[in-house]
């Protein structure tokens, strides 16, 4: 991150000059320069903004709030350390360097793995997804997500952080650390109960770790709260991982088993809206 002024919405909505948090005024306020720090160097039309504010049923005063917004809003961000609210026809562009927005530098981190991973470089892969998932402090924007808008966005946002989470998790089984990752999962799992691809590595994580017993019941606990919730049973690779352990045949089962991979065109959806 920046060492001058930094946007941070990968948690409680906040910006950080030199160390020192800023006041951002009132929840409209807060929430039109989420919006625009969530679209940073593109244009956003006075429209969708309207609409991430107030959804359906704006004020007839909507447009010139706006206006009012974005003059308070440029007093606050603009000072020298390379940050510009411009307008842009009907709308405004928010210009940010990279290293200012925590978000950026997440994409730009989970890129790098990536990159990584591809040339084999697991080691060097995992310590980027790592640092990639500290810029998270919580759940994204939390207390702004209001309107259909903002809570399209909030929902988007976590999407990008269980598919980072689950490379992170990925590489670490490849790497061997499977009782060190086990508190993490567990917590996540709490977090995130539908979310199989998470499972599917705690249960690995424990069956190499000598727990069989608590890796089942991972399954069983997921069968029963996806029946019992959505209606469904787990999915066929959590089903596969299951019967592995249970048949005591997961030392053959690679971690590519309990590891779902988005697609290239779904990864790049995720990582870039």
């Amino acid at each position: 991150m920046s060492a001058g002024t930094e946007l941070r919405i990968l948690g409680p909505f906040e910006i950080v000059r030199r160390g020192v948090s800023v006041p951002l005024g009132g929840t409209k306020q807060q929430a039109l320069l989420a919006y625009l720090c969530l679209h940073a160097n593109r244009h956003v039309p006075v429209r969708r903004l309207i609409d991430a504010m107030w959804g359906d049923a704006p004020p007839a005063s909507a447009r010139k709030n706006v206006q009012l917004y974005v003059s308070r809003i440029r007093k606050l961000v603009e000072g020298g350390d390379g940050i510009t609210l411009m307008t842009v026809g009907d709308g405004y562009v928010l210009s940010v360097t990279p290293g200012q927005l925590d978000l950026d530098c997440c994409r730009r981190l989970w890129d790098r793995g990536q990159e990584y991973l591809r040339t084999g470089a697991v080691q060097q892969a995992s310590a980027l997804f790592h640092e990639a998932g500290q810029l998270w402090r919580g759940e994204a924007l939390s207390g702004l997500a209001t309107t259909v808008a903002m809570q399209a966005e909030t929902a988007r946002l976590e999407h990008l952080r269980i598919s980072l989470l689950s490379d992170l998790f990925a590489s670490q089984l490849h790497l061997g650390r499977n009782a060190e990752v086990i508190p993490d999962l567990v917590r996540l799992v709490a977090l995130y109960p539908h979310q199989e691809r998470l499972r599917g590595y705690l249960m690995t994580a424990l069956w190499r770790s000598g727990q069989r017993d608590e890796a089942l019941a991972t399954y069983l606990n997921a069968y029963h709260l996806m029946v019992e919730d959505l209606g469904i049973q787990p999915g066929r690779h959590l089903q596969l991982l299951y019967q592995a352990i249970l048949a005591d045949e997961a030392r053959e089962v690679s971690v590519e088993h309990s590891v779902w991979r988005l697609s290239s065109p779904e990864r790049a959806r995720v990582l870039h809206g």
